[in-house]
């Protein structure tokens, strides 16, 4: 087995000898693609050479290498796609996640369980949402299931301040206890932005279901809802 260290997210070392996992859900949306993480080491957060791939795991409110495995926020500079996996039927508790590519690849969420804050919780380090992702280049793309806030904020933040697309397809149900369930925000130098949901719940008085604000004179907006939206305020908004 090779000694050869590889240094991904913040100078952390990854061997190169060390295993390939590969999520199926990730392997569907990114078949070119490989997460190389520590063997044994799935029941954590655990960067590789293109990512992060999370297994069942309660973040806390930090930012990467704070607290490894547990910290909930990553950011680096990256030409390539930054991918965040969540394995399947995998279970993100405490302060949720948050990851940011501030290079021009983008970053593509595949979450193949459930990202939640626990009651109580505010999380502040990457942003406020049970998910929050960011981009200053490349698209966003999140794929995947369920994403419950049930502490305060919103279930989940898309925030594109590049050229990038943002694409948000979900499958599973969004709720927010306290905040709103999906808000999208881009500049004027943003692509088109496409939201597909299933059910969106954020019944606290003031808070929409999806808010969805392009600051782009050229890109589309489109919304889609798949299932019953029910918010405090408007079930959704688009402009």
């Amino acid at each position: 087995m090779s000694s050869l260290e590889r240094k991904p997210l913040g100078g952390h070392p990854v061997l190169a000898g060390q295993l390939a996992l590969r999520s199926a859900i990730g392997m569907a949306a990114l078949a070119s693609s490989t997460l190389l993480v520590p063997a044994g080491a799935r029941a954590a957060c655990v960067t590789g050479l293109t990512g992060v791939q999370c297994d069942d795991t309660s973040t806390t409110n930090t930012t990467y290498p704070t607290l490894v495995p547990g910290d909930r926020n990553y950011q680096t500079s990256f030409g390539s796609q930054l991918q965040l996996v969540i394995d399947a039927g995998k279970t993100i508790s405490g302060f949720g996640l948050a990851i940011t590519n501030i290079g021009s690849g983008g970053v593509a969420v595949i979450n193949g369980g459930t990202i939640s804050v626990d009651a109580g919780n505010t999380p502040t380090a990457g942003g406020t949402a049970a998910l929050t992702i960011s981009s200053a280049g490349g698209p966003i793309i999140y794929t995947g299931g369920a994403i419950t806030n049930n502490g305060a904020g919103n279930a989940l933040d898309a925030v594109q301040t590049g050229t990038g697309s943002t694409d948000i397809n979900v499958s599973g149900n969004i709720t927010a206890a306290s905040g709103k369930g999906i808000v999208v925000r881009d500049t004027a130098a943003g692509g088109n932005i496409s939201v597909t949901t299933g059910a969106v719940t954020a019944l606290t008085a003031g808070k929409d279901g999806i808010d969805v604000q392009a600051q782009s004179l050229t890109g589309n907006v489109t919304v889609v809802a798949n299932g019953d939206i029910a918010a405090g305020n408007a079930g959704i908004v688009g402009a």
